[in-house]
């Protein structure tokens, strides 16, 4: 079967705090999140795999507490133009481990400068990534050292009642209707790892305005094998 072309067209996800689904595996970074007083100096590192919710929970930590949303690679050029504000979020700082030398260098030295100025004024700091403190490779070894001494909050691997959250979400993000029985069927088989799943309803996705067809129970198991032989 032929298949068709699909316009690359980028999703309008739904990131407000009721689109959030809260489950055991994110419950505890919830509540640190909504109490900021327990943030070790003022600094709360929120960590997790891709897919996990992180922009989703800082998006809306940002909307609630009014704070500055702070690209990483614009983190020093802020700090030089005197940035003054009292609650920023940075995400990803995980990505300074892949860019070139010159560059990893500004980004660490901005994230370092941003603490410290934030913290001279009792403000708070919000950051996210995909890894521990202590399983980054940073250049700034003062840096990686103040990262280990602030709060952390991890999201945990998807329970069941997540797993199903995610698949709901997704595939309603992308307009496609799917019998609840379905659902259940997906859920039961799926690798259950947060990037599994979105894998997962995108290819479903692409494939099925590609082919043309519908996504019934044969379409499904062809899909599920193969993400089973990809991850």
């Amino acid at each position: 079967m032929n298949e068709q072309l699909v316009l690359d067209l980028s999703l309008k996800e739904a990131l407000e705090k009721e689109d959030f689904f809260i489950s055991p595996s994110n419950l505890d970074a919830v509540t640190l999140l909504g109490n900021t007083d327990r943030w070790a100096s003022g600094v709360l590192l929120l960590v997790g795999p891709k897919g996990s919710g992180k922009t989703h929970l800082c998006t809306v930590w940002s909307k609630e507490q009014k704070a500055k949303h702070v690209k990483l690679e614009a983190v020093l050029p802020e700090i030089e133009k005197g940035l003054n504000h009292d609650l920023v979020c940075v995400e990803d700082i995980d990505i300074i481990e892949k860019a070139e030398r010159q560059k990893k260098s500004k980004i660490e030295e901005g994230i370092f400068h941003l603490i410290n100025s934030i913290g001279s004024r009792g403000g708070k700091l919000l950051i996210s990534s995909r890894k521990m403190p202590n399983s980054l490779s940073f250049g700034l070894k003062d840096l990686v050292s103040r990262l280990q001494s602030f709060s952390s909050a991890n999201i945990k691997d998807p329970d069941d009642s997540l797993v199903m959250a995610l698949l709901l979400k997704y595939f309603n993000d992308r307009q496609i209707y799917i019998k609840h029985s379905n659902l259940d069927y997906i859920a039961a088989r799926i690798n259950r790892t947060y990037r599994s799943i979105y894998e997962f309803v995108n290819y479903l996705d692409h494939k099925s305005l590609a082919l043309n067809t519908k996504v019934t129970r044969p379409f499904i198991d062809s899909a599920l094998n193969k993400m089973e032989k990809t991850y």
